[in-house]
């Protein structure tokens, strides 16, 4: 019994490492747009020679109970997704008006597992 535990913790330990998926966007101001998402609530956003980090997604409703959750990125634009459409929009820094983006692709990435230094001889 205690290794069939062990053996399911490790299997739990072992899947979060390989937990990242990228969302290839199309939008009318910004074209070929990546959006990564990794564990601990990290995205990342990609396009031409621009790269931004984003911190954490709010979790929210519209007045008509839809659910949609936003992602603020470093320079001010929010990246709003409906998941019950699979729809998204950008808020772009200091603009009100969306930009409706379309979804080209979507893959995971294989995160891999860095190489361990072991001393010789310990």
């Amino acid at each position: 019994m205690k290794l069939i535990i062990l053996i399911s913790l490790l299997g739990f330990v072992q899947s979060s490492v390989f937990a990242a998926t990228a969302t290839r966007l199309s939008c009318s101001l910004r074209e070929n747009v990546v959006i990564s998402r990794f564990d601990h609530n990290l995205s990342t956003m990609k396009w031409d020679d621009h790269f931004l980090v984003a911190s954490g997604i709010k979790k929210t409703k519209t007045k008509n109970d839809v659910p949609f959750r936003v992602t603020t990125f470093q320079n001010g634009d929010d990246l709003v997704f409906f998941p019950e459409k699979q729809t998204y929009f950008f808020f772009y820094s200091g603009s009100s008006e969306p930009d409706r983006c379309i979804v080209l692709g979507t893959s995971t990435y294989q995160i891999t597992q860095l190489p361990r230094y072991e001393k010789p001889g310990a």
